[in-house]
């Protein structure tokens, strides 16, 4: 599934904490939201 500049992501669910989680659905129900993804700080990549 491609996605263009201006669409709008699918929804998906993170861990916000350990015991916590997150979905884009529950974001997007208190206005709009900018998603932004980065590789982990320490990673190897």
């Amino acid at each position: 599934m491609l996605i263009d500049v201006g669409d709008h992501a699918p929804d998906f669910t993170l861990r916000r904490t350990f015991d916590e989680s997150v979905s884009l659905a529950e974001l997007r129900e208190r206005g709009p939201v900018l998603v932004h993804f980065y590789v982990f700080d320490f990673g190897g990549i």
